[in-house]
């Protein structure tokens, strides 16, 4: 197999064969992500999810937290999913909730609307994976933790009708774990494999330091050599095994997978007075502090005893000089609290 190259070189996915459906949709931002639990019995080193959520039955949506069920659907219609992802944690550990969260989403959008999740295999016994399947979970994405856990892939592949594959982050030494789990995948009929970058991140950073890794220069937040190590797989996958395997950089999920879903939902969501940016983030202006109650139409009062208006700094200075006031651009993501992401900019009156 040749292995093709999808996109810029610096942020691409190297791929040979086709790509799993989930990742496909991924692109383009078209994925929900759904955190439906930090718990988790596996103690992986390099696990990256934060201390608020790794460790807690936490549940978020696009890094919103969300209490319930309704709450998730509102938000995946917020931002005009098609699809959703389901992460943790290991979800299954909260299979009944990934259940209701499954079959609550197809009843909402429809049997088009795809839905993939990731879990190490612990809990994936028979029964759990026919009762994901049967509650309409697409395709399952296995992260095999330990020996074994790789045979779960046959077990999905045998009695269920979802897309199986393997997902799994690689650094330099670990090229011949990799080597054994893609040569079982394979063995078992899995449809795909990923490989990610070893992401170095604060709180994995201290367990990768011990163990001697380092951040690479060329690639931030990622493991040194991470890169190099994935191309080799990639060239020995070619040459050894029929799965389709892909690698997707950690450049790609932050410059553009989370970009794309962030640009979406601000251009669906925004209000009247806010300005999406390329990056995936609003802009707006607030004027603080007025001592003169402003005239409708000039802005929308929010936050408490603060105007709205749109990120017009002409503007804001003129009716901070009518009705005093600290005039202010602000930038956020599109989150439904808009805080704040950037610092507050406040404009200089002449």
């Amino acid at each position: 197999m040749r292995l093709k190259l999808l996109g810029a070189p610096s942020k691409a996915l190297l791929t040979q064969g086709s790509m799993a459906r989930g990742c496909d949709l991924c692109f383009p931002g078209l994925k929900a992500v759904i955190f439906i639990t930090g718990l988790c019995d596996d103690s992986c080193f390099y696990c990256p999810v934060s201390r608020d959520k790794l460790g807690h039955d936490v549940f978020y949506i696009n890094e919103e937290r969300v209490h319930g069920i309704g709450d998730l659907v509102v938000e995946v219609e917020r931002m005009g999913a098609s699809g959703a992802s389901i992460t943790g944690g290991d979800p299954l550990i909260a299979y009944d909730r990934v259940v209701r969260v499954v079959r609550a989403l197809k009843e909402a959008f429809g049997p088009g609307f795809h839905i993939h999740l990731y879990t190490s295999g612990r809990y994936a016994t028979i029964e759990a994976l026919i009762g994901l399947w049967r509650a309409g979970l697409d395709e399952i994405r296995f992260h095999p933790t330990l020996p074994g856990f790789t045979s779960r892939i046959k077990l999905a592949k045998r009695y269920t009708g979802m897309s199986v594959g393997v997902e799994m982050p690689l650094a330099p030494g670990m090229e011949e774990w990799a080597k054994r789990v893609i040569t079982e995948a394979d063995a078992y009929g899995a449809d795909f494999i990923n490989i990610n970058e070893m992401e170095i991140v604060e709180p994995n950073s201290a367990q990768l330091l011990a163990r001697g890794y380092r951040e690479s220069k060329r690639r931030p937040f990622t493991v040194e050599g991470s890169y190099e190590a994935i191309l080799s797989i990639l060239e020995w996958a070619a040459r050894n095994v029929k799965v389709p395997v892909h690698f997707c950089p950690a450049s790609f999920k932050d410059s553009i997978q989370t970009k794309n879903r962030f640009r979406r939902l601000a251009m669906l969501d925004r209000r009247w007075y806010e300005e999406p940016t390329p990056q995936g983030t609003i802009r707006w202006g607030e004027l603080r502090g007025y001592q003169k109650e402003p005239p409708e139409g000039l802005g929308e009062k929010c936050n408490g005893h603060t105007l709205c208006t749109p990120p017009v700094e002409e503007l804001l200075s003129t009716i901070a000089g009518r009705y005093g006031g600290t005039p202010f651009i602000v930038e956020a993501h599109p989150t439904r609290n808009r805080k704040p992401i950037i610092s507050e900019t406040m404009i200089t009156r002449a």
